[in-house]
């Protein structure tokens, strides 16, 4: 924020946000970096990537498909959560697509940064890791619980947990963390979509 305020005429208001977008990319970009310099020369010891990785046309087609079950996904979860009443819009979601169409930049954390770090924490370390001492299932909860709580929007817990539940799916089928990499970037890709083009909310 100092430095934009020292090299730039912007508002507080847009130095808070240009900020935000800035550090959230920067931060993202070295966090991304750091872990793949980590994992990179690990073996592939987990449970769920032990055996035979899946072949690179049924990776892409798992990736798409993928895609296609998380927006199902979505929309059952939404309707079930209708059912007792809850509606509206993801804020965190929205927030989101306030930023990038405040500062395009964020796109880049929202499509491309965000899924990587996510999948990479919550699917390959996380559900990766308890996989291999407690029954799958129960791990796969277990990881997309915690992914839920991560985005801290309560309201829509259900529907984070149906999208992890789908990315663990997606990713014990491959053995190939890029496969739900992928298909949740496209899923992000369709949200912020969503928010320049009818300024809807997918989450």
């Amino acid at each position: 924020m100092g430095i934009l305020r020292a090299a730039t005429d912007l508002s507080d208001k847009q130095v808070v946000t240009y900020a935000s977008v800035y550090w959230s990319v920067f931060s993202n970009l070295v966090a991304v970096i750091i872990i793949w310099m980590l994992l990179r020369k690990q073996p592939r010891t987990t449970k769920i990537e032990k055996g035979e990785p899946a072949s690179i046309g049924k990776s892409v087609a798992y990736a798409l498909l993928g895609f296609v079950a998380l927006l199902f996904g979505q929309s059952l979860s939404v309707f079930i959560m209708g059912l007792f009443g809850i509606s509206g819009l993801s804020p965190n979601t929205e927030m989101l697509g306030e930023l990038a169409r405040a500062v395009p930049l964020m796109i880049v954390f929202t499509s491309i940064l965000a899924p990587i770090l996510e999948e990479i924490v919550f699917r390959k370390i996380i559900f990766g890791g308890l996989a291999s001492r407690m029954n799958i299932h129960v791990a796969a909860v277990i990881s997309s619980v915690f992914f839920g709580l991560m985005h801290m929007d309560m309201t829509f817990l259900l529907v984070y947990v149906v999208i992890g539940l789908i990315l663990c799916y997606i990713y014990t089928k491959t053995k190939r963390i890029a496969v739900p990499i992928a298909a949740h970037m496209l899923m992000n890709v369709l949200a912020m979509a969503m928010q320049f083009i009818v300024g809807g909310s997918l989450l």
